[in-house]
């Protein structure tokens, strides 16, 4: 069961009160009293200045200038410049002027006075023009200002020291307090309610509310670390769970992705190799004849190609049936892989025909190589479906590369001429083609 929050009684509304209250008082009484004063002897200074003057330059310059004493003119003119709050003075006498000073678009106070000599009669000499700077004043309004806002400053001040002491008292201890309750608190500390040292009979304030809120927070923390642990557990376990789901996923799709991945190296390999012999496809050996040709171009190396196949094949399929053409078929690519060199290359290009790519060989070297291939082939042997054994031979065209204006087509295409003579003139045999032109 929850404690009912007691009624509080601001303790920030007496702060605030008595702050406003010594803030107003010295403020008033101060800058009331000051300005008062300051503007009052601002403006008796300067009427003070201006009759002054009206009582002691006025009738020497009049009298100096009836005498014609231009020093004695120039001296008081100098002497009126350096009065305090004069900025300007000018002298209109009969045509002449003299200034001192530099004139005041906009003066604070400004005064004309009249020349006359008045022993033996009245006789106009000219005028006194002055003029009290505003700079002046404001210097003087600047200073008196500053000793309002001092002695303001200086009751601020005291006042604001008194309060800092009830506000310590008040406040800043039992704050400081529950700093340390909040620094210390760990996991034990907290079944501790945090407890102030105030006196007991008296109405609760903010402090006690904060005091009450702080132990409200204490207890739903107990309550909310409790729960966080349940729930960990459970995240724990349930995290235990998923991750033996992942890694049993994880070796699911390694699994597939091998599989995958070999499936594509099958699927390239059936896209390049004959099915039945294992050798390359006619696609796959026409592209490798391409590169074969540029690289013999670039290095200028010769090249040269065999078209072969087997005589009479279509009697065997006939007498013998397809399996064991596919035998012989087979025999033929086992021997040829044994007879052929590194990097020769063969490949099946339709049917019982056969197409062999020779690096770097001249028609010279090509020809007894062939014969040799022939003369191997002639004697494999394979079974048929009475257990008898049957052999058969093989024709072979001979063609080599030209040129670089010859394209692989066109070599296989005379190699595929020379392959059809050795048919016509007898089979089992190896026929050059006539238009080869090897380099030298």
């Amino acid at each position: 069961m929850k404690t009912p929050i007691p009624r509080s009684r601001s303790i920030s509304l007496r702060l605030a009160l008595a702050t406003l209250l010594v803030s107003v008082l010295v403020s008033i009484v101060a800058a009331g009293v000051q300005l008062d004063l300051l503007y009052r002897q601002q403006i008796d200074s300067a009427n003070q200045t201006m009759d002054e003057i009206g009582r002691t330059f006025v009738p020497s310059l009049a009298a100096g200038l009836w005498a014609v004493d231009q020093a004695r003119v120039d001296l008081l003119m100098d002497g009126l410049a350096r009065m305090p709050g004069v900025a300007y003075a000018r002298l209109d006498s009969e045509g002449q002027r003299v200034e001192r000073g530099r004139p005041v678009p906009r003066p604070a106070l400004a005064r004309s006075f009249p020349l006359v000599y008045d022993r033996g009669g009245h006789f106009p000499l000219g005028a006194l023009q002055v003029a009290v700077d505003r700079e002046y004043l404001t210097t003087r309004l600047f200073r008196a200002s500053l000793r309002i806002a001092l002695t303001t400053l200086a009751g601020l001040t005291s006042a604001s020291l008194m309060l800092l002491l009830l506000f310590r008292y008040w406040i800043t201890r039992h704050l400081e307090r529950m700093a340390d309750y909040a620094r210390n608190a760990g996991i034990a500390q907290l079944s501790t309610p945090l407890a102030l040292d105030r006196p007991g009979r008296r109405r609760p304030d903010e402090i006690d509310q904060v005091v009450f809120a702080f132990n409200e927070l204490r207890e739903r923390m107990v309550e909310e670390m409790a729960k966080r642990d349940r729930q960990e557990h459970e995240l724990q376990a349930y995290r235990d769970h998923l991750e033996s789901l992942v890694r049993l996923r994880t070796v699911t799709l390694q699994e597939q992705a091998v599989q995958l991945e070999s499936q594509k190296l099958e699927l390239q390999r059936l896209a390049h190799t004959d099915s039945l012999t294992g050798l390359s496809n006619r696609r796959d050996f026409l592209e490798h004849l391409e590169n074969a040709i540029r690289r013999s171009c670039e290095e200028d190396t010769p090249l040269c190609v065999l078209m072969l196949d087997i005589d009479h094949f279509k009697a065997i399929n006939d007498d013998h049936g397809h399996a064991v053409g596919d035998r012989a078929l087979v025999a033929l690519a086992d021997t040829c892989r044994q007879q052929l060199r590194d990097g020769d290359l063969i490949g099946r290009l339709g049917g019982e025909e056969f197409g062999i790519v020779l690096p770097r060989t001249r028609s010279e070297s090509a020809e007894p190589m062939s014969d040799r291939l022939r003369d191997a082939l002639s004697g494999v042997r394979v079974p048929d479906a009475t257990g008898d054994i049957l052999g058969f031979t093989v024709s072979i065209g001979l063609a080599q590369h030209s040129g670089p204006w010859e394209s692989a087509s066109e070599l296989l295409l005379r190699a595929d001429r020379a392959l059809y003579q050795a048919k016509r003139e007898g089979r089992n045999r190896v026929i050059v083609d006539p238009l080869a032109r090897p380099h030298d």
